[in-house]
């Protein structure tokens, strides 16, 4: 059995059948610079490992990777919260990952609930966005 759930956009959840993807993903805090993230622009997924729901660090990344013209799947690895999803795909995130015990706390009704709430959050813009 897998050790993490799946949820996408949406907010659903699927079982994740592949925990290396998971176990390797990329630690947000391990990213020091633009050129980094640019050598994983031909990757059709990146795995960005967060070290919880405080975390903001994997919004930051995903989006910079966006803004560097990343077009493939962008999944975050960690406990973040059904409050947060909305941000996340705000920031370029397709799919987060959270541990089987988190879901069992944070149930699939409360991830839809809040991908239909698509105007509570907003990414920060740049200043030429303003």
């Amino acid at each position: 059995m897998s050790a993490w759930v799946s949820i996408d956009r949406d907010g659903r959840f699927s079982a994740v059948t592949d925990d290396h993807a998971a176990a390797n993903a990329l630690p947000v805090g391990d990213v020091a610079s633009q050129d980094q993230l640019s050598e994983l622009l031909d990757q059709p997924t990146v795995w960005l490992k967060v070290d919880g729901f405080a975390d903001g660090r994997g919004f930051s990344v995903a989006r910079q990777l966006r803004l560097q013209g990343f077009t493939g799947t962008v999944q975050v690895v960690g406990d973040l919260l059904p409050d947060q999803l909305p941000m996340a795909v705000e920031s370029g995130v397709d799919v987060v990952l959270i541990r089987v015990e988190h879901a069992e706390r944070c149930e699939e009704a409360q991830w839809r609930e809040r991908s239909a709430d698509k105007e509570r959050f907003g990414y920060q813009r740049s200043v030429a966005d303003r």
